[in-house]
């Protein structure tokens, strides 16, 4: 395969993304729209067109689903990848703090506490502190915990407005101490001791943000707050950042993510080049439209008009279902209605 011969696959605006030069890039991609084809089509373009060394190319997303997609994808390119950094924020940031362990509060040999191993610290620093240990419920504790350092804020900034708060940031020290007792971080440490890394110690932050001359970011919309201070931070030398996402997409606000942080990057790099997919490979004219009358509404996010070339198709059917129990229900029952009617098959 020559260079520049998965180019012609593309659409415009995607070989526009594909293609576009240095500086900062944001891709707003439609759903079914190839928004992760047009960032692994670009990390071959950097390679192979723009000379860039795979070394210093970094590529992030948000979930384990997705990095495995991207994983996939990049390793298929008809180029030379070996020693590009890519993968989940937490899984980088687990890689970049064994490696500089002398500047964190705990060794190289770190490990990282589950779901379940959380719990039961937080449940443990509320044994220790209160002799009623009823009048709290853990997993509200601990979701406080997490809210707060998916907001960079540590126990010595965490906000005192009620007797409550005074309780959950004395639970939050003490699992913090507890943490570091066992040699140990969460999955909320590995984002925020990461920027505390980056931000206290230049050098550490010289290193690694003039290494990584083009950062890459899928799956934009469902960073949080000390992810897009990451990107920010690794890509402060060179400014060569690349994200993909689409705001009408982010489903992770429980987690953290912030879809405003598309919004955050435009104010933040104004001269950044926007560039919208709005052809959808994926549905047909009738579902884009019906989606797109859901989602108009909200004002805070740039329009897209969506279209495919896959035609008008049938027309909705609407079912208000009573619970999330009676919408599966719904929609298993109707795929069995179709496949008793023979007008589909089962791998349909």
């Amino acid at each position: 395969m020559q260079p520049n011969d998965s180019l012609t696959h593309l659409n415009n605006p995607q070989r526009q993304a594909v293609t576009a030069g240095t500086g900062q890039i944001l891709v707003l991609a439609g759903p079914g729209s190839g928004k992760t084809r047009v960032l692994t089509q670009r990390v071959a373009y950097l390679i192979q067109q723009m000379g860039v060394r795979p070394s210093n190319i970094l590529a992030v997303t948000f979930t384990n689903r997705a990095a495995s997609v991207m994983k996939q994808r990049i390793q298929a390119l008809p180029c030379e990848i070996e020693g590009i950094w890519m993968g989940t924020f937490h899984g980088i940031c687990a890689k970049i703090l064994r490696l500089e362990a002398q500047y964190i509060p705990v060794n190289h040999n770190y490990v990282i506490m589950d779901a379940d191993d959380q719990l039961s610290l937080v449940r443990r620093a509320i044994r220790e502190l209160y002799s009623n240990d009823k009048t709290f419920r853990p997993a509200g504790i601990h979701a406080a915990i997490s809210r707060a350092k998916n907001n960079l804020i540590t126990v010595k900034d965490f906000p005192i407005n009620s007797n409550r708060d005074e309780a959950t940031r004395r639970i939050y020290q003490l699992y913090q101490e507890l943490l570091l007792a066992s040699n140990a971080l969460d999955f909320d440490d590995l984002l925020l001791e990461s920027v505390r890394l980056l931000v206290d110690n230049p050098a550490v932050r010289e290193k690694y943000a003039r290494r990584f001359e083009h950062v890459l970011v899928d799956e934009f919309q469902d960073t949080n707050t000390p992810q897009y201070e990451l990107v920010k931070l690794l890509s402060s030398v060179h400014r060569n950042i690349f994200v993909v996402g689409d705001e009408d997409q982010s489903i992770y606000r429980w987690r953290g993510a912030d879809y405003r942080n598309v919004l955050h990057f435009e104010e933040d790099f104004p001269a950044a080049q926007k560039i919208l997919l709005e052809q959808n490979y994926r549905s047909t004219q009738n579902v884009l439209d019906a989606a797109r009358a859901v989602i108009d509404p909200n004002k805070f996010r740039t329009p897209k008009r969506l279209f495919t070339d896959r035609g008008i198709g049938e027309h909705l059917t609407l079912f208000e279902a009573e619970d999330d129990l009676a919408e599966a229900d719904y929609v298993v029952e109707t795929i069995r209605g179709e496949i008793s009617k023979a007008k589909i098959s089962a791998g349909d």
